[in-house]
């Protein structure tokens, strides 16, 4: 999908020395250094951390300045490399986790106020930085408030989130449709229940949009999109349908190259030994470190926790090893498995890694996440709600038995490493701010990040 830019049309009418000036001018004005704000929820590391990772290389590969608009505990990431942030209003994470777990559409008034707080804010940090153009992940508000602003808009978002996924969305585990209807006629039922979910979550967008003379919103899937959308996924994980407008980009997972010492255990690991490794990101379930403990204490595995600060584990057996943060690429490396939350960014570094997954979602879209393992043979979804020690113990045995598992997630880490996220990413914004036309992709974009710098481990600690 990666076509060529036309020709400029000062290339085709101006003749020798006058067509060579306009041209170096044409290359001046392109390559001139931009103002870009990124914009993402300060309260999730996952969205926090890919973010980063496109405004450092932005900032690394194209000399752009990048400023951070975001606030709450993860902010501290793009401060501490040395990047301006600019708070701007963010609802609470454990609101969000609340109201992402119930399942059903929040109080239509305590939405409105959120959606006028969020455009609000959005167009103070705005005029405040004055960007050339808003980079802004999940940040639903953003669709409304760089039209207002009228600036160029582009958009992150899992290919899932967005209306051109192929796959069906279908209800998340304990669902009040499936209690209801049961399993199969809720399952039927799902589709159009998001449907009319999406068109309720535009009407909180409807007084804003009027009073900066915008149409309204038809459905919140247009809340997500950009002029153009990165997707940053693999399409055969993730994929969408076909005749999906070239303004839908994949791009490939951004991974957090976290700048994290190893922890002072790694060295007495024993190599060749069975390792699990155990992550539950910043949204997952705790009880889990302490499964970890008590299915797989005094076994003959190695069992690798990285808490997150989320949880404190006592006295642990010989062969658990604990810590609160850990070079997530270094643990998978060494690991035969990953048990996690099904969360994308830990999926996506697991497969960069050629590791397979067990997953415990307990949010909608790390349901998504691990039917597509699932489907693609590179792990095993397992139900939160009728978790058993023995059904831990038997999928990890089934997972680290049977070699198709690990073969299969060392094709995608192949295509995970080629498809270079972060620098593809910036490519892509970078080339988009010099013709704004959002149907027209970089000239052989593989071959131009091949010339690109390589980006140098510059991130914080979480």
């Amino acid at each position: 999908m990666e076509r060529g830019l036309q020709r400029s049309i000062v290339d085709e009418q101006l003749p020798g020395a006058q067509n060579a000036m306009a041209r170096q001018q044409g290359r001046s004005a392109r390559n001139a250094k931009k103002t870009i704000a990124v914009f993402c929820d300060g309260g999730f590391l996952a969205h926090v951390t890919r973010s980063f990772e496109v405004g450092r290389a932005l900032r690394h590969c194209f000399g752009h300045r990048v400023v951070f608009c975001c606030d709450g505990p993860y902010t501290h990431i793009p401060r501490d490399a040395g990047f301006e942030v600019v708070p701007v209003f963010t609802v609470n994470r454990d609101i969000t986790m609340d109201v992402a777990r119930k399942g059903t559409p929040p109080r239509l008034s305590w939405w409105k106020s959120i959606c006028d707080q969020s455009v609000a804010a959005d167009l103070q940090a705005l005029e405040a930085i004055k960007p050339d153009a808003v980079v802004a992940d999940m940040r639903w508000s953003m669709s409304t408030s760089a039209r207002a602003f009228g600036i160029p808009y582009v958009a992150v978002a899992n290919a899932c989130w967005t209306d051109r996924f192929a796959q069906p969305i279908e209800p998340p585990e304990g669902h009040i449709t499936s209690k209801v209807l049961g399993k199969w006629l809720a399952k039927a039922a799902f589709p159009k229940l998001i449907e009319l979910q999406m068109k309720y979550g535009a009407l909180g967008y409807k007084d804003a949009r009027k009073r900066h003379g915008l149409p309204p919103l038809r459905s919140m899937w247009e809340a997500v999109e950009g002029d153009i959308t990165l997707m940053p996924d693999l399409p055969e994980f993730m994929p969408v349908v076909r005749n999906t407008p070239p303004s839908f980009r994949y791009i490939g997972p951004l991974l957090w190259d976290a700048n994290i010492g190893l922890p002072s255990w790694f060295s007495k690991l024993q190599p060749g030994r069975p390792t699990i490794y155990f992550t539950m990101g910043s949204t997952g379930d705790t009880k889990f470190f302490e499964e970890a403990v008590r299915v797989f204490g005094n076994t003959e595995f190695q069992v690798l926790i990285t808490t997150g600060g989320l949880a404190e584990i006592p006295n642990p057996p010989s062969n658990v090893f604990i810590a609160k943060y850990a070079p997530g690429d270094a643990l998978m490396a060494v690991s035969d498995v990953v048990v996690s939350h099904g969360g994308n960014g830990t999926v996506y570094q697991a497969l960069s890694c050629g590791v397979p997954v067990i997953g415990f979602p307990t949010m909608f879209d790390q349901e998504i996440n691990m039917r597509q393992v699932e489907a693609l043979g590179i792990g095993i979804q397992m139900s939160n709600k009728e978790y058993s020690g023995p059904a831990l113990d038997k999928a990890v045995r089934k997972v680290l038995n049977e070699t198709r598992y690990r073969e299969r997630c060392r094709q995608l880490a192949a295509r995970i490493s080629r498809m270079d996220g972060r620098r593809r990413a910036a490519l892509h914004i970078h080339d988009f701010l010099q013709h704004k036309d959002p149907r027209e992709h970089p000239v052989t974009a593989t071959a131009i990040l091949q010339l690109l710098p390589p980006l140098d481990t510059e991130s914080a600690v979480a």
